[in-house]
């Protein structure tokens, strides 16, 4: 289904709305106690996140092209499910897969797309803030929180904010900005991304 399945891809991936949406927060007396730290939130997680973004087609829904110029405009929801694994330093990687569905007025049916998820995060243990700046690639592997790009093509980079709770096990991310990367072997144009909102929460399934 011509070139799109790399620019719809980057629908998620995850957390700009809510990595990404919801608010726990950590309180300041755990805050004080010093219980959540970077350090602590090292491990494995499960991760389920949804909302939606706009992607802009050519006149003939071909091919994906610069919004700013683009003459359609379509909705699309947008749900992923991913495992990624975070170390002490806040690096983290991790495979999601999410399904890419349009809203209205397109003749695209449903896709879904299998994305890395590579990052970095910083935290706040004052605040409970945390900061991720991330790239999403199409191929490449993890092992643990390390990637290997052999064979990946960078498909978007992004930044999100995220809270920790229940002691660091559960961490709630938005998304705060996304960029498609121009890329002519997975069907990408930067500017063809806009109106993204995404919000994801991830739950610890082990600890390193």
């Amino acid at each position: 289904m011509i070139k799109l399945r790399g620019a719809m891809g980057l629908g998620l991936l995850l957390f700009i709305a809510t990595m990404i949406g919801g608010s726990v927060r950590v309180s300041r007396a755990q805050a004080k106690e010093g219980g959540v730290k970077l350090a602590s939130l090292a491990g494995t997680f499960a991760g389920r996140g949804s909302g939606f973004l706009t992607i802009c087609f050519n006149s003939g829904f071909t091919a994906v092209a610069d919004c700013a110029t683009a003459p359609n405009v379509v909705p699309f929801n947008s749900t992923l499910v991913e495992q990624f694994t975070r170390d002490a330093a806040g690096n983290s990687c991790g495979v999601f897969t999410e399904s890419l569905a349009p809203v209205v007025g397109t003749p695209f049916s449903a896709a879904v797309n299998l994305r890395t998820d590579v990052g970095t995060s910083t935290f706040d243990p004052t605040t409970g803030l945390g900061k991720y700046s991330f790239s999403l690639y199409s191929g490449g592997t993890c092992t643990g929180a390390a990637f290997d790009s052999t064979g990946a093509d960078l498909a978007a980079t992004g930044t999100s904010t995220f809270v920790v709770s229940d002691s660091g096990n559960r961490i709630e991310i938005i998304y705060t900005s996304i960029s498609a990367v121009t890329d002519a072997a997975i069907g990408n144009v930067a500017g063809a991304l806009q109106g993204f909102v995404f919000s994801q929460t991830a739950i610890r399934q082990k600890t390193l």
